[in-house]
């Protein structure tokens, strides 16, 4: 079979992955906290190497065909997230929060800490903090943070300190537990605005210039122009291919039956 369909079905394969990165994009546009995702395409010129798993995964050429070392394939390089702000949303509910700036807040899950920009949180029945699945949201000194209101006020500062207050005095009771990373787009996300670390290489650090807004919950940075027009691009792109597929399976057709007429 003609080498140049494996070259344009490998750029078709991977323009229906980002086709399904964008979709991803738009069914969440909605989701508090929610980080957009992206792709990086390189070129991939065999053999391929252990670099190129995310790639060769995704490479439509069958094993029984040897790669042609002359030609380069469509890669994925790399599979992003953007964790820039989103827009701030006020709610005025008392114990939605925020944040603005660079970081997470840490909740305690049943696999472990994870972090997150979904500060939507709720009381339980003996009043530990939790998000809306029920995690226990920790405080700086690593635990749930539990909060007796008494009838007074929940307040929660700039700096994630929690109080309640009752008009004329305020309760500190705990602070919020606020935390970065050296790089945060090698998180790994693991669903309802949760991520994780996956890499060992990723640091954990104690966040600076963050700051946390009561009765505010952060949108998700998708743009939605934008993203409908990366999928119209990346359409057009996946058709585009699908034409030079078409077009040299015809001309391997023509050139079949012309050289059967002229025996």
């Amino acid at each position: 079979m003609h080498e140049g369909i494996y070259i344009a079905a490998s750029g078709a394969f991977k323009q229906e992955r980002k086709i399904e990165v964008i979709a991803n994009n738009l069914a969440n546009l909605a989701t508090t906290g929610f980080k957009r995702d992206g792709l990086a395409f390189r070129e991939m010129i065999p053999p391929f190497t252990g670099t190129a798993q995310l790639s060769a995964s995704l490479d439509p050429k069958p094993t029984a065909f040897q790669p042609d070392p002359q030609v380069s394939y469509v890669g994925v390089t790399d599979m992003y997230t953007d964790v820039s702000n989103g827009i701030l949303r006020q709610t005025g509910n008392t114990l939605d929060v925020a944040l603005q700036g660079k970081g997470f807040f840490v909740v305690d899950s049943p696999e472990g800490q994870r972090f997150t920009r979904n500060g939507n949180f709720k009381l339980s029945g003996d009043g530990t903090l939790i998000t809306q699945e029920g995690y226990k949201v920790l405080g700086k000194d690593g635990k749930p943070i539990k909060i007796d209101t008494q009838g007074g006020d929940i307040s929660i500062n700039l700096s994630g300190g929690i109080a309640v207050s009752n008009g004329r005095e305020s309760t500190p009771l705990g602070n919020l537990l606020l935390v970065n990373f050296d790089d945060p787009a090698k998180l790994a996300k693991e669903g309802n605005g949760l991520f994780k670390i996956a890499d060992s290489s990723v640091k954990k650090q104690t966040a600076e210039k963050l700051s946390v807004h009561q009765g505010f919950l952060e949108t998700s940075n998708v743009n939605t122009i934008e993203e409908m027009t990366n999928m119209i691009t990346t359409l057009r792109a996946f058709e585009a291919y699908q034409k030079i597929i078409q077009s040299i399976d015809e001309a391997d057709d023509q050139a079949v039956n012309a050289i059967g007429r002229l025996a």
